[in-house]
């Protein structure tokens, strides 16, 4: 740990729903592992995003909907830490915290899920998907127009807005009897799946996988192409967010950073840039890597009305992008 003492608690802070609480604790168990001495306290709480559960993301006028909440928390040290989902965070930034990122990068492709009844029976004249994000809709309904069975091949493809935690989706989606399809982040959909953290074992956890389960069986599902519809920046990946001037917290949670997380992350992010950011784009971006080089997909309409479409691959490495600091 340097000159620095490890400190006898960490505080850590997140929203409350299940899957943000659950992402710190699969921080908090990597840390455990590292510092089997290290003792952990949480803070859960609402943000703005998750007490306005009807407007859309993009109509919401506030950047950072579901992450700005807790930078006082951070600032009076009453947290060390918050652990977001990284693309929540808001692009523009200020030099009294960091961001680092931590752990493994979760699947960046989102997940088309399909009624098996519709599937088999497509007596419909339109088909209808769950989807609040104006970059699915943009990208998506023209592949789904090519990429669908040729019995649904004709039919429009009409997106609905839907918010909500995932088992709320799933509900509504399910007792919709004119919605067809569901979108979801698949990440998202993982990490509820798994049982390799010690709260997995709580009635909380296991009956989200079983409610999770029961709609999954209803359905068929499709993992969209990143080449066709490039994930929202960042998707995926976990960010912790610090004070800029606690040196020993940040000498602890970047034991956590994979630098090629890091590196994919940065490059989406400093992409949507470019074209201002926020949930209204219509732009995806994509950036992994591969034993044969980094690959880059950029798809998407600008608020200007360019469209974007960009398939690259470097072969060749790609310099570390500077440390990000957030608001």
């Amino acid at each position: 740990m340097g000159r620095h003492t490890l400190p006898s608690l960490l505080k850590i802070g997140s929203r409350k729903s299940a899957l943000a609480k659950l992402q710190s604790y699969l921080v908090a168990d990597a840390l455990k592992k590292k510092f089997p001495d290290l003792k952990v306290e949480f803070y859960f709480k609402e943000s703005l995003g998750d007490k306005d559960l009807t407007s859309p993301l993009w109509k919401m006028g506030d950047r950072g909907v579901f992450t700005k909440d807790f930078k006082e928390d951070l600032l009076n040290e009453t947290v060390d830490v918050v652990i977001h989902s990284w693309k929540d965070l808001d692009l523009q930034h200020e030099d009294n915290t960091e961001v680092i990122s931590i752990l493994e990068r979760a699947d960046q492709r989102d997940l088309l899920l399909f009624k098996k009844e519709h599937l088999l029976n497509p007596n419909f004249s339109e088909i209808k998907i769950f989807s609040s994000s104006p970059r699915r809709e943009f990208n998506l309904k023209r592949f789904l127009a090519k990429a669908l069975p040729k019995r649904l091949q004709g039919k429009p493809i009409v997106f609905e807005p839907v918010r909500g935690n995932m088992q709320t989706r799933l509900a509504k989606w399910s007792e919709s009897k004119d919605t067809q399809g569901l979108i979801l982040a698949k990440a998202a959909l993982d990490r509820l799946l798994t049982e390799n953290f010690p709260e997995a074992a709580s009635d909380e956890y296991a009956q989200i996988r079983k409610t999770i389960r029961s709609y999954l069986k209803d359905a068929v599902f499709m993992c969209l192409p990143l080449s066709e519809n490039p994930n929202a920046p960042a998707q995926g990946a976990l960010a912790a967010e610090i004070k800029s001037s606690r040196q020993d917290i940040r000498e602890i949670i970047s034991t956590l950073t994979i630098p090629e997380v890091s590196k994919s992350v940065l490059i989406e992010r400093k992409e949507l840039q470019k074209y201002g950011g926020g949930c209204h784009q219509k732009i995806g971006v994509s950036s992994f890597s591969r034993k044969f080089g980094e690959v880059f997909y950029l798809r998407g309409l600008t608020d200007d009305g360019k469209e974007l479409d960009a398939q690259l691959l470097n072969k060749n490495k790609v310099s570390q992008p500077k440390a990000e600091h957030i608001t």
